[in-house]
Formats: C-alpha cells, sequence, structure tokens
C-alpha cells in the first residue's frame, strides 16, 4: 500500500511526520534528502501512520461542535475564573504575568509568550476545575522556565503534587 503524503523540503537536519486534523500527513525532510531515504523512513513508520489517523478520527468525532451562545458563555466564564485564579496561583508561585487574554484556541488551552504574557482558550471552561488549575499552574510556571525541562515540572510540583493526574484530565 502507498503512502500519499505532503513532502516539505527545508534546512533542517531531521525529519518530522505529522498528521493533521483532516488525516493528511505532512513530511518535512533535509533539502538534499535522497527520495529513496524518505520512502524507507514512510515504510518504516506505516503503523505508527495507521495509528495516527485512527486517533485523529476519534478526535473528530468526539469533538463538540458548539453554539455561538454557548462560545460567548464559555468566553464570559472565563473572563470571571481565570483571571481569579491567576492571580491566586501567581500569588503562591511568586511569578507575575504582563497580562492575561482569553482567546478561541481550540488546539492549546493555554500559552505564554517570551514577555511573560498568558493565553488561555475559553474552551478551558468546558473542562474540570482540576484540569483548569493545571493549565493555569502550567503557564505560571512559563514565566520562570520557558521550556519544558525537568526543572520546570519539578517547579510545577512544588505547587501541584498531582499534577500528573490533573494532566490526564484533557
Amino acid at each position: 500500500m502507498k503512502v500519499e503524503y505532503n513532502l516539505v523540503r527545508s534546512k533542517r537536519k531531521s525529519v518530522a511526520i505529522q498528521v493533521g486534523a483532516d488525516c493528511s500527513i505532512t513530511v518535512r525532510v533535509p533539502l538534499k534528502m535522497p527520495q529513496k531515504e524518505i520512502d524507507r523512513i514512510i515504510e518504516s513508520k506505516k503503523d505508527w501512520l495507521c495509528k495516527a489517523i485512527i486517533s485523529q478520527r476519534e478526535k473528530a468525532k468526539n469533538t463538540k461542535i458548539y453554539t455561538d451562545a454557548e462560545i460567548e458563555l464559555l468566553r464570559e466564564k472565563a473572563k470571571l475564573i481565570i483571571p481569579q485564579k491567576v492571580e491566586y496561583y501567581s500569588g503562591i508561585m511568586g511569578v507575575k504575568p504582563t497580562a492575561v487574554k482569553i482567546n478561541s484556541a481550540k488546539k492549546r488551552y493555554g500559552s505564554c509568550s517570551g514577555k511573560n504574557s498568558l493565553n488561555f482558550s475559553l474552551y478551558l471552561m468546558d473542562k474540570e476545575e482540576e484540569f483548569i488549575d493545571y493549565v493555569v499552574v502550567h503557564e505560571l510556571a512559563h514565566i520562570k522556565h520557558h521550556n519544558h525541562s525537568k526543572d520546570f515540572y519539578k517547579f510545577i510540583e512544588g505547587f501541584m503534587p498531582d499534577y500528573k493526574e490533573r494532566m490526564k484530565l484533557k
């Protein structure tokens, strides 16, 4: 069986294979990598690709579609709850964000900019409170550690010892 994919050549040293939400496959390779080598890599990853495609199809089935009214309710709820949680945890953690914003991101529940501005998705409001708290602490931790190093997770663990269980509530 031949695997169809989009090939992107660029100035990179490694190969990356991505299965999109639409189940399309993108393969990113170094500029001068021979096609035979690309084919060999794709062949060796067929099992992984099948699992990734099945996973994306399952996600699509389980994705809730929101009405405009529901989105507005989530946005209002987020504007009330998130800043309070950020204020509470930032005081405990000894970090201070430059801003707290609510957005409609669907793939990320939170992010922290290089200037320590925090963004949270309104869709986070559809999750359990323990998970919401974890995302707030996670993003606040990025103010101290702008990465996902061991020190980053140790910092989180100092304030939320059960963070690993909370992550699973996603």
